[in-house]
């Protein structure tokens, strides 16, 4: 449920414009008005999205959604998300370019003897990528040393020898370190802590919730829907395991399978934790991601062209 906080807030974030919101989403105008979005709703379940997973997430919406009319597109694409549904949260493309953006222009200020960063290769950016996902007390020195040989350098420092090998130690453990004191690139190292919370006291409300209606081909689902559909096929689940089903954020029409039914049931005694690194990995194998809409199918769903056939037939009209 809402109340008057949260709906002068949505306004405030609708008057700020794009590249502002990006900017301050991490520190700033954006992450304030943000916070006071997700403190002003009271929750019928403690959301298991991480807090930097949920201010990503109302910034999209409000973006594509709201300014850019794209609700069906945004939804088909966070239901079901792998990197969700293992970190929690999502990274948007414009933040790990903002990210890696402050990343570079602080690198080349540690190079010594007239080394300089002078070109990013393809795979840099993934790993950059990798890297933000990673809790900083467990940023290992060989993921930013791998980061760091994919960067082409100008003047660059010969590993071979031990001056040389000494200097790049230390350009990763520089690296290492920043990281971590800027939190992955959202903060200056020197800046106070925010006066954001790192953490929320949500409060829980037994009336409904907006996020307990799913949009999915503009067929609007609620879990009692999903039950209803289970039962159809055949299926005998407690309103405890429609839920949890539900909680994995994976497509509707996945959920309405055999295949994944059948999975779940040899799974549904496990913790939710181990539960959803089972359910993520039977993605990973068991379905193919369409060419055109990237959302995750069944493989009996997925034409010799790459295209799910809901795809294929959008094109036809």
């Amino acid at each position: 449920m809402y109340n008057n906080v949260t709906h002068k807030e949505l306004l405030n974030l609708l008057s700020m414009d794009n590249r502002e919101r990006e900017d301050t989403i991490h520190k700033g105008k954006c992450r304030n008005i943000v916070d006071r979005i997700i403190e002003s709703i009271r929750y019928r379940q403690q959301p298991k999205m991480k807090e930097k997973g949920l201010r990503i997430i109302i910034v999209v919406i409000v973006r594509d959604c709201i300014e850019g009319d794209l609700e069906n597109e945004v939804f088909d694409r966070l239901i079901g998300c792998p990197e969700i549904m293992e970190h929690g949260y999502i990274l948007e493309d414009w933040d790990v370019e903002n990210r890696f953006q402050k990343f570079w222009d602080w690198y080349n200020t540690i190079l010594e003897n007239e080394m300089k960063a002078i070109h990013v290769k393809k795979l840099s950016i993934k790993l950059f990528r990798d890297l933000l996902y990673e809790e900083t007390e467990n940023l290992l020195w060989t993921e930013v040393n791998e980061l760091l040989i994919q960067i082409e350098y100008q003047n660059r420092c010969d590993v071979f020898t031990q001056e040389g090998e000494n200097t790049w130690k230390r350009y990763v453990s520089k690296v290492r370190q920043r990281f971590i004191d800027t939190k992955q690139f959202t903060r200056e190292p020197e800046d106070p802590e925010s006066d954001s919370p790192e953490s929320y006291e949500l409060e829980y409300s037994d009336g409904s919730i907006h996020y307990e209606v799913k949009i999915e081909d503009n067929v609007e689902w609620t879990v009692e829907l999903l039950k209803r559909k289970i039962e159809e096929m055949g299926g005998r689940f407690t309103d405890k395991d429609i839920q949890r089903m539900w909680d994995l954020f994976i497509r509707i029409e996945l959920i309405l399978t055999e295949d994944f039914l059948g999975t779940f049931f040899e799974l549904m005694g496990l913790s939710y934790e181990k539960l959803k690194d089972e359910i993520n990995e039977w993605l990973t194998k068991e379905t193919l991601i369409c060419g055109i809409c990237r959302n995750r199918k069944l493989p009996d769903m997925i034409s010799d062209i790459g295209q799910c056939k809901i795809c294929e037939q959008k094109e036809l009209l």
